[in-house]
């Protein structure tokens, strides 16, 4: 008869009892491997292989999991700590985008500090950017989780990341100066990004002059590749929503100090390509001084381009607007707890950068960004069912536990081109119109 698995075994437990085994079958037969064992320990709990087990005490792992990490993304100190105390492995537990506690825990140091006690491994790397706790702590300003982290012996140079920028990378950006001071106090070290990041021109200088090779570093594939003109004045590819204005002071410095103005992105763009791509004049004017010149022109792929115009613009099968916002965490909270669905929530550094959320087949993205939603914007949602959603969302200004209520803009109306619409404003004071085509508009055009 098979051995019951435990409702919450413990996949550490498994493999010290394999462990544990091995030592028994070697003594029988010293050609005995680790798989033997596992096997065996699989046979008598009534699976068919050590994998099976594994993903078998995964699946009942799971909400513990998943109520773990949010324990931790919310610093809630004592649901942590019954959780480690019923399972002590889910200190190391991952996700499954390698994400652990102490990843998630990062904004809360009380409860960096009580994933250490507990044996949580202060340099372990997720896999989405291969970066550890330290990065992002560093990336989103927490400087006591930076100074727990650094006490439990993390490393502050974090070299490897996939952004390739290192901790004092993720680190450097104007404001952040106390979490860099301290990660300076333990050893790290600026390179010529960081000290761009900082717009700080001394200590570009300074980094150049002790090694003129600087000049020629890049950042990572992630970021196009770009050299450190071209870093100066345009963001990579994508990532527009979190550069900051283009520093000309900084490229003119670049420039002076022997920087190539003709080294190529990981799209063959040379500087003066990009900067004429963007429009940007003032770019413009300092690499032509430079001397720099545009890339030899590139072979026309387009053919007919008045000939595909057609097939072109019917190939567009959807438009989703996106709103850059000031604060998308609570943004992102407004638009759940008043019922869309959200979807591909991102982080990067430790920061959410986007999100798009659903209503049926309604859908919007939210980005990242220091600019507010440009006056005059208003989002149109057109249902069947105006009068139901009008009912939903005025339910919330009756009951709102969790304390996201609905500011409505206009109440529920017939306007004079007919249908029937009614609208909202989200946190950020951007219009939500619902509206229902159809409805006739009553004699005299009056609702």
């Amino acid at each position: 008869m098979a051995l019951q698995l435990p409702e919450r075994a413990s996949y550490e437990f498994l493999k010290k009892l394999a462990k544990d085994r091995l030592a028994i079958l070697r003594g029988r037969n010293g050609a005995a491997q680790l798989a033997d064992a596992q096997l065996a320990i699989a046979r008598e709990y009534g699976f068919a292989s050590w994998r099976d087990l594994k993903r078998e005490v995964d699946r009942r792992r799971a909400p513990y999991v998943t109520d773990f990490m949010r324990a931790c993304s919310t610093g809630d100190l004592g649901a942590i700590g019954d959780l480690l105390t019923k399972d002590p492995a889910l200190a190391r537990a991952r996700l499954a985008n390698g994400t652990t506690g102490l990843h998630a825990a990062v904004r809360h140091p009380a409860a960096v500090r009580l994933l250490i006690e507990h044996g949580a491994d202060p340099n372990v790397r997720d896999l989405g950017d291969n970066a550890t706790p330290l990065h992002f702590a560093a990336a989103s300003g927490a400087i006591e989780s930076v100074r727990a982290l650094l006490g439990a012996g993390a490393d502050v140079h974090g070299d490897g990341d996939l952004h390739d920028g290192g901790v004092i990378g993720w680190a450097s950006r104007k404001g952040n100066e106390a979490v860099i001071d301290l990660l300076l106090e333990h050893g790290a070290r600026h390179h010529i990004f960081s000290a761009m990041a900082l717009g700080d021109r001394d200590l570009v200088q300074t980094i150049v002059e002790e090694d003129p090779e600087a000049l020629f570093r890049r950042r990572s594939r992630f970021e196009n590749r770009q050299t450190v003109v071209h870093a100066a004045f345009a963001p990579p590819d994508g990532l527009g929503f979190l550069a900051g204005a283009p520093d000309y002071g900084m490229l003119e410095l670049l420039l002076a100090l022997g920087a190539d103005a003709d080294a190529v992105d990981d799209k063959e763009r040379r500087p003066l390509d990009v900067a004429l791509l963007r429009g940007d004049r003032r770019a413009i004017d300092l690499l032509r001084d430079a001397g720099a010149s545009e890339s030899p022109e590139r072979k026309d792929r387009t053919h007919s381009a008045v000939a595909n115009t057609a097939s072109a613009v019917e190939s567009v099968r959807r438009l989703s607007p996106m709103l850059a916002v000031a604060n998308i965490r609570e943004t992102i909270a407004w638009y759940r707890a008043i019922g869309f669905t959200v979807h591909d929530e991102y982080e990067d550094s430790g920061q959410v950068v986007f999100a798009r959320v659903t209503l049926g087949k309604g859908e919007l993205t939210l980005g990242a960004g220091p600019n507010p939603v440009p006056r005059g914007v208003s989002l149109w949602f057109y249902t069947d069912r105006v009068e139901d959603l009008y009912v939903v969302l005025r339910e919330r200004q009756r009951s709102s536990p969790d304390g996201v209520h609905v500011r409505f803009d206009e109440d529920l109306y017939t306007p004079f081109y007919g249908g029937r619409q009614f609208s909202i404003r989200d946190v950020n004071d951007v219009p939500l119109v619902f509206y229902q085509p159809g409805w006739a508009v009553p004699a005299g055009g009056r609702p």
